[in-house]
């Protein structure tokens, strides 16, 4: 017995100290098997049937009891022991579930410790990339200030050298008027009094001979309008017409803008003579067509831009008391190219009213190619020089190249000057040459011949003498057209 209690003991000690992890599993299976149970209950049944058996055929029945009450005590002793060996077992699976449980605490904690990590992690890559974009994005900007401000040095750069040119060219005239031979010549060279023409033309001819060219005097565009009514009014046609202006104006306005001008001066023109601002005149103080021509021709475009007003006025009224469909958006898209014409002529004298009748007509009808590329011209001319390569990179993007061959010519040239500007020389080289092709192939820069140049002098000399004639031939040309269908 006290060998039983010590084993006890000892097992104890050792579930205590801690055991092997597999002894540990095998003894909860074998006192938690219901078999060991059974087993145990069995041999106790056995054990008292021999018992009883011996005892039944002993005389002595102190002896008896004695025996009985020990055997008692064995029983209650194992089943002691049984309630013991079970309590511990129960109590080292507590104690296993708790050390499971702290195992897995420490496991969550781990991962959730790695779970803020990486998110830290991540939160502080995010930075470092907002950081890295804005830092680009400042780069960038420092980048098109200093390029701007280079392209400003140049542009000074550049005054500065025509007005040296412009001073040395003029000392030397002066130079040249001290040492002409006056008393040789015969007329009187004190260019303070003035002179006629035919003593100019003289001296020049006497000065050249076959050496020197005469040089045209610059005009402006709107100066020329009255030269551009004529011709047409002559029925020349429309490159014929370019030529000359560029003639005229020494290439001081592009070749976009001068056919422009060209093509919407016609396009008013054919309203007049179609009657178009007839039916918006009643009621109104609007000049008659002859008037608004008249003043046009003189290079003011006032009367004009409030004919065409008053009829795009009118259109867009239309337009609004219409129901969604094609003809509301045909009637936009015609209203668009009127404003086209209000913006072109109101570009000879006021280049802030013409920025904003472009973008009228680029909020009417946003895919006018024309509107665009005018629109980008009068950006280039205010300084807004990024917005209008933006605009002139638009043009391209919506253009088609063949229907659109003069605005895609356009915005190619002036796209060319600002890479050639920015220091890309390939990409300026590329696009310059395609808008050469094509100005090339349209002829509109070929010189005029002298038997040309004749004529044009005297189309300007009776200019202003058979205006009236020409306006009234002008109102009764009924085959004259805009290039817009109304």
């Amino acid at each position: 017995m006290s060998y039983i209690i010590f084993c006890i003991l000892d097992t104890k000690k050792y579930f205590v100290n801690g055991i092997n992890k597999n002894m540990f599993e095998q003894i909860i299976t074998l006192f938690c098997a219901e078999s060991f149970f059974a087993s145990a209950v069995t041999n106790i049944d056995v054990l008292a049937g021999m018992i009883d058996k011996y005892l039944s055929g002993m005389s002595n029945v102190r002896i008896a009891s004695y025996l009985l009450m020990l055997l008692a005590f064995v029983v209650f002793l194992f089943l002691v022991i049984v309630i013991y060996v079970k309590s511990i077992i129960s109590f080292l699976k507590l104690d296993n579930s708790s050390q499971s449980n702290k195992k897995l605490k420490k496991e969550l904690a781990k991962l959730e410790e790695a779970d803020e990590t990486d998110d830290s992690d991540e939160l502080q890559k995010e930075l470092e990339l907002e950081e890295l974009r804005q830092k680009q994005i400042l780069d960038q900007q420092r980048e098109l200030e200093r390029q701007e401000k280079r392209r400003q040095d140049i542009l000074k750069q550049q005054k500065e050298q025509a007005r040296k040119k412009e001073e040395e060219e003029k000392a030397k005239k002066e130079q040249k008027k001290e040492t002409l031979p006056s008393k040789d010549l015969g007329i009187d060279l004190d260019w303070q009094k003035g002179k006629s023409i035919e003593s100019e033309q003289a001296v020049v001819n006497i000065l050249s001979g076959d050496v020197l060219y005469y040089q045209q005097n610059l005009k402006t565009l709107p100066e020329l309008i009255g030269l551009i009514i004529d011709m047409i009014a002559r029925k020349v046609d429309d490159l014929k017409i370019a030529q000359t202006v560029i003639y005229r104006n020494q290439g001081k306005s592009s070749e976009d803008e001068v056919m422009q001008t060209i093509m919407e001066v016609k396009n008013f023109l054919a309203l007049a003579a179609q009657g178009k601002f007839n039916e918006i005149r009643r009621g109104t103080n609007l000049p008659d067509d002859a008037t608004a021509i008249l003043h046009l021709s003189e290079g003011d475009a006032t009367y004009a831009l409030a004919l065409m007003e008053s009829f795009m006025d009118s259109r867009i009224e239309m337009a609004a008391a219409m129901s969604n469909g094609a003809r509301k958006d045909q009637i936009f898209q015609e209203t668009s190219n009127m404003a086209c014409t209000f913006g072109t002529l109101s570009a000879l004298t006021d280049t802030r009213l013409a920025t904003g009748a472009f973008e009228l007509a680029i909020e009417l009808h946003p895919q006018n190619v024309n509107a665009w590329n005018r629109a980008a011209d009068l950006y280039n001319k205010a300084g807004s020089y990024n917005l209008a390569m933006k605009t002139y990179q638009h043009v391209l993007d919506i253009a088609d190249e063949e229907i659109n061959a003069e605005q895609v010519a356009n915005a190619n040239k002036m796209l060319s000057q600002f890479y050639y500007e920015q220091g890309n020389n390939l990409q300026a080289a590329k696009l310059y040459n395609a808008s050469k092709v094509y100005y090339d192939a349209l002829g509109i820069n070929r010189r005029l011949d002298r038997q040309e140049l004749e004529i044009i002098d005297l189309i300007e000399q009776k200019q202003k003498q058979d205006i009236q004639q020409t306006i009234a031939s002008i109102l009764n040309n009924q085959d004259l057209q805009y290039s817009y269908a109304l």
